[in-house]
């Protein structure tokens, strides 16, 4: 079977352009390779993109609740219509993160305002969705969430990764001062909760006006070889995920219109496909050919 990451689709998820839209910069490339006006895709247009494709990573759906239901977010359901797109964009970043894992320098911690309540998701030994931090101070701009903590990622050789300020150029991506570090979903951790500085607890604040709950170092692993775990067929994954790409993102409608009364399992189990098919994906880039 075919690999999706061996195919081309949009010109928008090329090379570090996918990385650039993950980011939030819609701007399209023009032919002469200079950026040119934002897109008016409903998908390659949304700057907020990062919102759905990380909400897709997730398991269940507390994720969705916690963006739409809590902090007035709303999720893109075109992601889920054009899944094959979208599956692009997110194995084109992983094989960037191979490419380009040599331009990073170990000795950087990143830092992260997160959810309170993705602290349970690393306790289970993982990041579920892309994990992005930056080698700035902590900023109560990322902190418009409904209850946080604070993160400090100790990164180690021998992971998948990119560091924006060495892939890309300052004027090619808009939010190059943020100095981003990306760190993949699926990615083995180990987390321990470390202690708040006074300055830390007087100067970040959630959407709520309330300090950080707490401060964890986030320790990363290992990319596991997904294939040797997982016993699901990659073609039967890529045929429930196409047949049931409708369902999934008209029930995320539902959930951008407020809808508690729904039974969401329809959903969650479609996204558990999803996130088995990109597992056995990205272990095919990062450790090279079939290992089944």
């Amino acid at each position: 079977m075919e690999s999706l990451s061996e195919k081309d689709h949009m010109p928008l998820c090329k090379g570090v352009d996918a990385l650039r839209f993950y980011g939030g910069d819609t701007r399209e490339r023009c032919s002469n390779g200079y950026m040119g006006r934002k897109s008016r895709d409903a998908m390659y247009g949304d700057e907020n993109a990062y919102r759905t494709l990380n909400a897709l990573l997730f398991e269940g759906n507390k994720n969705e609740q916690e963006r739409i239901w809590k902090e007035g977010h709303t999720l893109n359901s075109e992601f889920i219509r054009k899944i094959e797109e979208t599956i692009q964009v997110y194995t084109n970043i992983f094989t960037l993160m191979k490419v380009r894992k040599e331009d990073f320098d170990y000795r950087v911690t990143g830092k992260r305002v997160d959810r309170a309540s993705s602290v349970t998701n690393y306790e289970n030994g993982f990041t579920q969705s892309f994990f992005s931090c930056s080698k700035c101070d902590y900023d109560s701009a990322f902190a418009r969430k409904n209850g946080i903590v604070l993160i400090e990622a100790e990164l180690s050789p021998n992971i998948p990764f990119i560091d924006y300020d060495k892939v890309l150029e300052k004027n090619e991506y808009t939010h190059w001062d943020e100095r981003e570090i990306l760190l993949p979903p699926f990615l083995n951790i180990e987390l321990e909760e470390i202690p708040l500085t006074a300055s830390e607890t007087r100067i970040v604040k959630d959407q709520n006006k309330k300090p950080p709950m707490g401060k964890y170092r986030l320790k990363t692993i290992q990319f596991p070889d997904y294939r040797r775990i997982l016993l699901d067929s990659e073609k039967m994954l890529w045929q429930q995920i196409i047949d049931g790409k409708e369902s999934a993102a008209q029930l995320l409608e539902k959930m951008n219109e407020n809808d508690r009364e729904q039974d969401y399992r329809e959903y969650i189990c479609w996204k558990e496909k999803l996130q088995a098919y990109l597992k056995i994906e990205f272990s095919r880039i990062w450790y090279g050919g079939d290992e089944r």
